[in-house]
């Protein structure tokens, strides 16, 4: 067995001149590559002797044929090439068992491909239907005799044109109400480009050394998140020769990941499934007689990268949205940014990004690399001009992540002047941003972890619009009535924190502490564990001390899940400034979520009740439903009730009256597995195929059809003249519709599509024929039986 270095390279082949001539006869030849059988079979001709065959043909066969390899006077671009222009090659015709024998360097041969099968999502299109869903969250609460009422809308209409979708913020209590839009847009996706279109209210695309806005006007923009199956960031690649029919077992860390049969010859896996960081790739070959070669090699994987070609973009252009989530329409200046991501090679992407608004310029250009097999490093620079002048920004940060160990650090510095979007619209401007992490697996022992994070933020360049509710404190004054004020914010942080992590058998134990290195030079510890009760449910407990003040709290719960579930949570915590204690019980029905809680704090108890769901019209029916963040989609059986459904082979829920049932929590994108159980369906239907895969659009519904129909079949006993059953192994021909059924024993046969009067005509083995007719009455929910029937023999 030859193993050589796993790195794939393609060698330029040397070619002699093609033989001349008129192509002979066209052989079909089984083919030997140096002593063992392809179990391939090629189209060749003879030309005035030689062995010759078309380029398209050599390269399914197996064997390298470069674009400089001369075809024979006359020929089309996939024209003949003669064997004996291929250099490194040798062959031998046996033309008594038709089989060519080829003998050829690795460098000739193409390599077979390996690799992890899986479903390629884009061969399935994607659907949609017609219809809106609107997700809900209301909540009614009553403290001090007073009672005040909560919600949140998102009501959404999709079509395989696009979504429409707008939120909704209400509040009502002491006779006002007070209602906020969040974003309303319309958004077109096209999973073929991996491209979406917004209009309306939008955030923008951002790098890492770049802040994302939130916009009112157009935005087109790359989105991965269409091809779930598309790995962006590149794989490890290997390559090999196996001297013999061999085994492939390669290991990512330790977990196989393959183990495929390869015959003799070069083999690569192009794209190797890993996880991202740091790791080790073992590659195992194993002949007949069980001897092995093995290489193992590391890699580092970063879901940073791009591959290699790949490239996204996100352009936008609208004004900026200022005071979102409390109030509906408060747009500012005009505004128009682009980031750009493109993968050079497997080792380095790069990236740029723009922004202009008026008076106001920023460009810059990053580049994120990999450092051969141990990290990422990463580095930016941008420069803006502006009213207040000119500035630049500058980030560099490096990352490895390992199972063992892994670190980050970051750091970005801009100058006073420097100015984006963001800046001009209430967000200051960082001055210095550092962040840095580092941690490590102790095994058995736990984990540790350390973090440090700083910022310096700048004033805002000008005065910002910034709604308070009534009553906000402002530089010791009281704004009774609210509104919008003008501030220019600035602050600095930077806090060092330490943690340890620990499993005690089934219990977490946890210990937290930090510094915090501004004017308040504070420090905190916080000590907690949590011990799991179920599937669903935990206790826990925590206290910590920091800043002048302690506190103690303890916490059970359990989790609804599934419907029918009911779920709980009691929390209680003494603390020096006040105590807090709370108890909730929630139900998820299949339609709702519904929750009922007490919160005490101080000497104020507020009761509360609330309801979570939504509420769905498609497919000409209208559906009630827990929340719906998603996909999701209505199974119909075709009027047939109490079906069971089942989605990526679980139980979803059974059919209702009308045949149908919403099935929640589908990926989108994603090629989805629907089915039912045909036990459930009545003995009188028949059905197509009891399984589906769709691939739903995001945000939106699908209406799976299953075919359940009625069979309009019976039991059919015929018998002859005599009264004899009819042979087993007749044919039973229905005239009206030309389909046939077999006869078993007893005379007996199932026959379907049947009318009110029918005709049959049965063809014995022995050849006789015989004609029969009979009545048919549909039996709902049973298959009749109709005989027995005299089949009148046909006279010849």
């Amino acid at each position: 067995m030859r193993l050589p270095e796993m790195t794939t390279v393609i060698l330029a082949l040397a070619v002699a001149p093609s033989c001349a001539g008129a192509a002979g006869p066209t052989l079909l030849l089984a083919l030997q590559v140096n002593g063992y059988a392809t179990g391939k079979i090629g189209e060749f001709s003879l030309l005035d002797g030689a062995l010759a065959a078309r380029r398209g043909e050599l390269r399914d066969l197996g064997f390298r044929v470069p674009e400089a390899a001369p075809s024979t006077p006359g020929a089309s671009s996939d024209g003949l090439v003669a064997l004996s222009s291929l250099s490194g090659m040798s062959w031998r015709l046996d033309e008594a068992s038709q089989t060519l024998y080829v003998t050829s360097d690795d460098e000739q041969l193409l390599p077979t491909l390996l690799g992890v099968s899986g479903q390629n999502a884009s061969a399935l299109p994607v659907e949609s239907s017609t219809g809106a869903t609107l997700n809900y969250d209301v909540s009614t609460s009553t403290v001090r005799g007073q009672s005040s009422a909560n919600g949140e809308l998102d009501l959404r209409v999709f079509s395989p044109r696009g979504i429409a979708s707008s939120g909704l913020l209400a509040y009502a209590g002491s006779g006002s109400a007070s209602p906020v839009r969040l974003d309303s847009t319309y958004t077109y996706s096209d999973a073929d480009t991996l491209r979406r279109y917004r209009v309306g209210d939008f955030v923008t695309g951002s790098l890492n050394w770049t802040r994302a806005v939130r916009l009112g006007g157009v935005q087109i923009e790359t989105d991965f998140a269409m091809r779930p199956d598309l790995i962006t960031f590149p794989l490890p690649s290997l390559a090999g020769s196996a001297a013999v029919p061999s085994t492939v077992d390669v290991l990512v860390n330790g977990n196989r990941t393959i183990s495929q049969q390869v015959g003799m010859g070069p083999f690569a896996i192009s794209q190797l499934p890993v996880v991202t960081g740091a790791g080790t790739i073992s590659m195992t070959l194993t002949n007949a007689l069980g001897q092995q070669v093995t290489e193992t090699l590391p890699f580092y994987a970063s879901a940073t990268l791009l591959e290699p070609g790949l490239q996204n973009f996100s352009i936008q252009a609208g004004a900026v949205r200022r005071n979102w989530g409390t109030v509906s329409n408060d747009y500012g200046s005009f505004a128009a940014t682009a980031t750009y991501r493109r993968g050079l090679s497997s080792t380095v992407t790069v990236e740029a990004s723009a922004e202009g608004a008026a008076q106001l310029f920023m460009g810059g250009a990053g580049i994120v690399a990999s450092i051969g097999n141990f990290a990422v490093f990463n580095a930016a620079a941008a420069v803006s001009t502006s009213a207040a002048g000119t500035g630049s920004q500058f980030s560099i940060g490096i990352q490895r992540q390992d199972r063992v160990f892994g670190f980050g650090a970051s750091v970005t510095v801009a100058s006073t002047n420097f100015v984006d979007v963001a800046a001009l619209n209430g967000s200051p401007t960082p001055r210095l941003e550092l962040i840095a992490s580092t941690g490590a697996s102790l095994g058995r022992l736990g984990s540790v972890g350390l973090a440090y994070a700083g910022i310096d933020l700048n004033a805002t360049p000008g005065p910002v619009r910034v709604y308070v509710p009534a009553g906000t404190v402002l530089n010791g004054d009281s704004t009774s009535q609210g509104g919008v004020v003008s501030f220019q914010p600035a602050r600095r942080s930077h806090i060092l924190s330490a943690s340890y992590t620990a499993p005690i058998r089934d219990v977490s134990l946890y210990l937290t502490g930090y510094h915090d290195f501004t004017a308040s030079n504070s420090s905190g510890v916080m000590i907690g564990l949590t011990i799991p009760l179920g599937k669903r449910s935990s206790v826990s407990a925590s206290a910590g001390s920091g800043s002048g003040s302690s506190y103690a709290q303890v916490q059970a719960q359990q989790s609804p899940v599934t419907i029918g579930d009911w779920g709980y949570q009691v929390y209680g915590s003494r603390a020096t400034d006040a105590d807090h204690e709370f108890a909730q019980v929630r139900y998820k029905s299949p339609w709702t979520m519904l929750s009922a809680g007490v919160d005490r704090t101080a000497q104020d108890t507020l009761l509360r009740l609330e309801t979570q769901g939504a509420i769905s019209v498609v497919g000409g029916g209208v559906f009630a439903s827990n929340t719906i963040n998603d996909s999701f989609g209505i199974v119909d059986t075709g009027g047939v009730g109490r079906v069971r459904v089942l989605d990526e082979n679980l139980d979803a829920g059974r059919t209702d009256s009308s045949g149908r049932l919403l099935v929640p929590d589908l990926r989108s994108y994603a090629v989805n597995h629907l089915a039912i159980d045909p036990a459930d369906l009545p003995p009188d239907v028949s059905l197509d195929s009891a399984t589906r895969n769709v691939r739903p659009q995001d945000r939106s519904a699908v209406v799976v059809k299953f075919a359940v129909r009625a069979s309009r079949g019976a039991l059919v006993r015929l018998v002859d003249e005599a009264g004899a059953p009819v042979a087993p192994g007749s044919v039973v021909t229905l005239r009206a519709t030309r389909s046939k059924a077999p006869v078993g024993y007893d005379g007996d046969t199932y026959i379907e599509g049947l009318d009110a009067h029918n005709e049959v005509g049965v063809e014995q083995p022995g050849g006789q024929r015989c004609t029969a007719t009979f009545d048919y009455q549909p039996a709902p929910g049973d298959i009749p039986t109709i005989g027995p029937v005299v089949c009148h023999e046909q006279t010849r």
